[in-house]
C-alpha cells in the first residue's frame, strides 16, 4: 500500500503543506489514521471550540473506486457537545473527489482571522475570502460556490457559524457529517466551506476482480436491500413502532399513535425521486417536496426525533423542519431531542409543529431560549436547572431505538466512544430481527464487541454501513478482506482484520480516557427499566471480552 498523502492547512498562519504518512498504513486510513493523528497532534484538555482543536477528514483505501458503498468520508475532532471523541461519516461524492485530488487525509488547524473557504484542486490549494458567503445558509452557500468553482463542496450554515454545539457539516444539500458538532468546530475556525476538484482517478490493483465483485454485490443487494431501495431508511419506522421501541414523547413511551401519518407510506406521496452516493445502486436517499419545502430526506432518525419524540404527526411541517435543519446545518437527532426536552418541561406543548420550526430557527441563531437549547440536553439541563432527566450518554443524545426494548442497544449506547450512538455497532438490527432475544442479556456483549470491531475497520477502509448491516449483509469480515485485496493488492486474513478493529477501538477509548470521559452508563430512566444488575452483567462481560 502506498504511503498516505496528508494535506495540512493551518488557518492561523495561512500555510498549507503536503506530507506522507508512511508509518500509519497499517491502520488502513479513515478512522484508524484520523484517530491516531488526533492522539498525536491534539493536546489533551483543549477547548473543542478553540483554535487548537483539529478537524480531520479522512478517506480510506476503498474510496475512489466505482463500487456501491465506496463513497464515504469520515471526519474526526474533539466534540464540542461531549468534550470527548468526535467522529462522523458522510456519503455523497466528496470522498471520491478527494481521491481524484490525490488527498488521503485533510487536517485543518488553527483559526482564520476572518471568514475563509478552501479550494483544493489537485496540487493547488488556496485559502479564499468568505465574507460574501458568511451568514448564508448551507443551500445558498453550495449554489454560490458550485457556480463559482464547480467541484464537490462541504460547508456549514448559520448553526455552525453561531457555534451551536450540534451543528453539522453539509454536502450536496442532503448529506451530512451529522453528529457531535463538527460544524461548530468548522465555524470556530472561521471556515465556511471546502471546495475539492480532482482529475486523477485511482485504479484498483485487480480491475477484473473488482468487476466480478461488483456483479456479485449487485445480485446480492437485489435480495437483501429491497426495503432501502424502495423506501430508504424510513422503512424501519413502522417496525420500530410495532416492537415498542420508537421513542415517543421524550422517551416516555415506545410507540406513537400518529405513526401512520409520518411513516414511509405516508411519505411516499411527497417523494420526487431517489438519490444516491457516487456509483451506488442502492440509492437509499429520497428527495421530497411539499408546497413549502424541498429536502433530501427526512431519514428515519429525523422522523423519530422531530416526529414521534415530539409527538408531531404533521408530516408537511416535519419535512419543513427537516429542511431548515439542513439549511442551517444542525444535527436533526440532537435538535429533536433538545426540543422534546423543552416540551417535557411544559414550556411548549407536545405536537406543536409550528413551535418546532420556530425553535429550530432560534437555536440556529442562538436567539432567546434557543441560546441555551443550542448547548444540547446535558448543558441545557444544568443551565436551566429543570427537574426533568436529560437523556444522553457522554453528552450525546440517543438515536431512534429505545434501549428498554433492545438490550443490545442499551450496551451499545453505553460503550460507544462518541456517546449514545446507534452506528458504532448497529446492534438494533440483530435485536429487532430476532437473531438475539432483545429482552435478554445473553450474547449481547459478544455481539456488540464484534460489530464495534468490524465497523471500526469499515470506517477505516472507508465503506458504507448500509452494505454491511448486521443480519442482512451482504458484506462481512470475509468479503471485506477480499475487497481490500482486490483494491490494494494486499492479502489480509479475517483474524488480522479483527485485531486491527480491536486496536482502533482501543485508540478511541484512549482518547476519551485522556480527556477524562469514562461515562459508560445510561440514564436512570433506562437503567431502572432494564435492571441495573442486568446492565452491569452485560458491561462486565463486555469488559472481559475487551480485556479492559
Amino acid at each position: 500500500m502506498n504511503p498516505l498523502r496528508l494535506l495540512t492547512v493551518n488557518l492561523s498562519s495561512m500555510e498549507v503543506s503536503f506530507s506522507s504518512l508512511d508509518q500509519f498504513t497499517d491502520l488502513f486510513g479513515g478512522k484508524g489514521v484520523a484517530t491516531k493523528l488526533l492522539l498525536e497532534n491534539l493536546p489533551a484538555g483543549v477547548d473543542p471550540l478553540s483554535p487548537e482543536n483539529l478537524l480531520i477528514f479522512a478517506t480510506g483505501p476503498l474510496n475512489g473506486i466505482n463500487l456501491s458503498g465506496a463513497s464515504r468520508l469520515t471526519c474526526h475532532f474533539k466534540s464540542p457537545l461531549t468534550g470527548g471523541y468526535g467522529e462522523s461519516q458522510c456519503g455523497g461524492y466528496i470522498a471520491h473527489e478527494m481521491k481524484k485530488a490525490r488527498i488521503d487525509i485533510l487536517m485543518i488547524k488553527g483559526k482564520a482571522a476572518n471568514p475563509v473557504y478552501l479550494i483544493i484542486e489537485d496540487e493547488k490549494v488556496e485559502i479564499m475570502d468568505a465574507d460574501d458567503i458568511w451568514g448564508k445558509d448551507s443551500f445558498e452557500t453550495e449554489d454560490i460556490l458550485k457556480d463559482r468553482h464547480g467541484g464537490e463542496i462541504l460547508n456549514i450554515g448559520q448553526a455552525g457559524e453561531n457555534l451551536v454545539r450540534f451543528a453539522c457539516i453539509n454536502h450536496r444539500k442532503g448529506r451530512q457529517f451529522g453528529r457531535g458538532g463538527a460544524g461548530a468546530v468548522m465555524g470556530s475556525k472561521k471556515l465556511k466551506a471546502i471546495v475539492v476538484r480532482g482529475s486523477k482517478k485511482p485504479e484498483p490493483a485487480d480491475p477484473e476482480g473488482l468487476r466480478e465483485f461488483r456483479r456479485w454485490l449487485l445480485e446480492a443487494l437485489k435480495k437483501t436491500h429491497t426495503s432501502l431501495m424502495n423506501y430508504g431508511t424510513p422503512g424501519i419506522m413502522s417496525l420500530a413502532n410495532e416492537a415498542g421501541v420508537l421513542p415517543t414523547r421524550y422517551w416516555e413511551k415506545g410507540s406513537f399513535d400518529g405513526v401512520e401519518k409520518i411513516n414511509a407510506e405516508a411519505l411516499k406521496k411527497y417523494v420526487v425521486r431517489h438519490t444516491s452516493c457516487y456509483g451506488c445502486v442502492v440509492a437509499c436517499g429520497i428527495l421530497v417536496k411539499t408546497e413549502n419545502a424541498e429536502v433530501e430526506g427526512p431519514e428515519y432518525e429525523t422522523l423519530y426525533a422531530l416526529g414521534s419524540l415530539c409527538e408531531n404527526s404533521n408530516l408537511e411541517e416535519l419535512i419543513k423542519a427537516s429542511e431548515l435543519c439542513d439549511r442551517f446545518g444542525m444535527d436533526t437527532i440532537t435538535a429533536g431531542n433538545i426540543i422534546a426536552f423543552w416540551m417535557s418541561s411544559g414550556k411548549v406543548d407536545f405536537g406543536d409543529s409550528e413551535k418546532i420550526i420556530e425553535l429550530i430557527r432560534k437555536i440556529a441563531f442562538r436567539e432567546d431560549e434557543g441560546d441555551v437549547l443550542a448547548e444540547g440536553v446535558k448543558r441545557a439541563k444544568d443551565k436551566l436547572r429543570l427537574e426533568i432527566e436529560a437523556i444522553h450518554v457522554k453528552g450525546l443524545e440517543p438515536a431512534g431505538y429505545d434501549p428498554r426494548g433492545l438490550f443490545g442497544m442499551a450496551l451499545a449506547y453505553a460503550t460507544s466512544p462518541r456517546g449514545a450512538c446507534h452506528m458504532r455497532s448497529c446492534a438494533y438490527r440483530p435485536n429487532l430481527t430476532g437473531k438475539l432475544d432483545r429482552f435478554s442479556i445473553e450474547g449481547q456483549a459478544a455481539l456488540v464487541k464484534d460489530f464495534e470491531d468490524f465497523y471500526a475497520v469499515v470506517d477505516s477502509m472507508v465503506f458504507c454501513r448500509f452494505l454491511c448491516l448486521p443480519v442482512i449483509g451482504p458484506i462481512y469480515w470475509e468479503e471485506l478482506a477480499k475487497l481490500y485485496r482486490i483494491v490494494t493488492g494486499i492479502e489480509i486474513t479475517v483474524e488480522e482484520l479483527k485485531k486491527k478493529g480491536e486496536e482502533i477501538v482501543n485508540l478511541t477509548r484512549e482518547f476519551n480516557l485522556r480527556e477524562g470521559l469514562k461515562d459508560e452508563s445510561l440514564p436512570s430512566k433506562f437503567l431502572n427499566s432494564i435492571g441495573k444488575d442486568n446492565f452491569r452483567k452485560m458491561l462486565d462481560e463486555y469488559y472481559r471480552l475487551r480485556g479492559w
